[in-house]
C-alpha cells in the first residue's frame, strides 16, 4: 500500500485509487505519483494512497471476480451491502478531516470502479463530505450509476485496435416509462454524463504503461493520454 502527501494543511484533497482484479502491488503507482503531482500544483494538500478492495495478486482470482460480480448487480437500494465500498470506507474514513473541507476522488481501474461508485454513494448517505465525490472509472464495468453521482462521474475506456472488453461487461440501462404507456429498456438510463474513450495502444491492462511501445507517433505514451483526460475533466472542480 503507498501513501503520499505534501504541501499545507486545508482545502485538502483525498486521492484513493483502487486496483482492479488481481493486480501488482505497483501496478498503478507511477500512475498515482504522476497525478499526485498535477493536482498538487493547484496550490492544495494532496493526499493519495492505492488500495485494493478486492485483493492484490496475493488472493486467489475467483473470490475476487464473485466479488466484483457480486456488486456490479446491487440495486442502489442495497449499496450498502457493497463488498469492495465497505472495504474502501473502512479503510478510509478515519484518514478524512471531520471539518468537511476536503474533497475526496476516486480513481478505479477495471473492478475497483465499481467499488469507486458505491463508496462515493455510501459517503453521500452517510453525509460524509460537503459535495460528492469525483469519480474516475478506468476500463471498468459498466455499473449503474445512481442520478446524483451521474454528473460526478467520469467513464474512460480504450478505443485503441485491441479495444477493451472489460469496459462493455455489465449495464448503465434501466427500465423507463416517463411518458410512455408500457416500460421500455433505456440503454443509457443510470449512465455517468461522462463517458470517453482513449485512443491508447493496446486494451484493459495498458492505461498505465509508460514505454514503447504504448507510446504514439506524437510522442504521448499511454499514462500521459489517460492523465491529460482526468486532468481535464477534473480541472473545473479544482479551478
Amino acid at each position: 500500500m503507498q501513501r503520499a502527501s505534501n504541501g499545507v494543511e486545508g482545502n485538502e484533497i483525498y486521492v484513493y485509487l483502487m486496483a482492479g482484479v488481481a493486480t501488482a502491488p505497483h501496478f498503478m503507482e507511477k500512475f498515482r505519483a504522476a497525478l499526485h503531482e498535477k493536482l498538487a500544483q493547484s496550490g492544495r494538500s494532496v493526499h493519495s494512497e492505492l488500495l485494493f478492495p478486492y485483493g492484490d495478486w496475493s488472493r486467489r482470482v475467483v473470490p475476487q471476480l464473485w466479488e466484483i460480480r457480486y456488486d456490479m448487480r446491487l440495486s442502489f437500494s442495497r449499496f450498502s451491502y457493497s463488498i469492495g465500498g465497505n472495504r474502501l470506507l473502512s479503510s478510509i474514513l478515519s484518514q478524512l478531516p471531520m471539518d468537511r473541507s476536503h474533497r475526496t476522488i476516486f480513481i478505479g481501474h477495471s473492478g475497483g470502479g465499481v467499488a469507486a461508485v458505491h463508496a462515493a454513494q455510501l459517503m453521500l448517505e452517510k453525509h460524509i463530505g460537503s459535495e460528492p465525490s469525483q469519480v474516475v472509472m478506468i476500463g471498468s464495468p459498466r455499473v449503474r450509476i445512481p442520478d446524483n453521482l451521474q454528473s460526478s462521474v467520469l467513464s474512460l475506456y480504450a478505443t485503441g485496435k485491441s479495444r477493451d472488453l472489460v469496459s462493455r461487461l455489465g449495464t448503465f440501462g434501466g427500465w423507463s416509462s416517463e411518458l410512455r404507456r408500457f416500460p421500455i429498456w433505456q440503454a443509457d438510463k443510470h449512465a455517468p454524463v461522462n463517458i470517453q474513450g482513449l485512443p491508447i495502444i493496446g486494451g484493459h491492462p495498458d492505461y498505465f504503461r509508460d514505454r514503447a511501445p504504448y507510446v504514439n507517433a506524437i510522442g504521448k505514451s499511454n499514462i500521459d493520454i489517460t492523465l491529460e483526460a482526468i486532468e481535464q475533466w477534473l480541472y473545473p472542480f479544482f479551478s
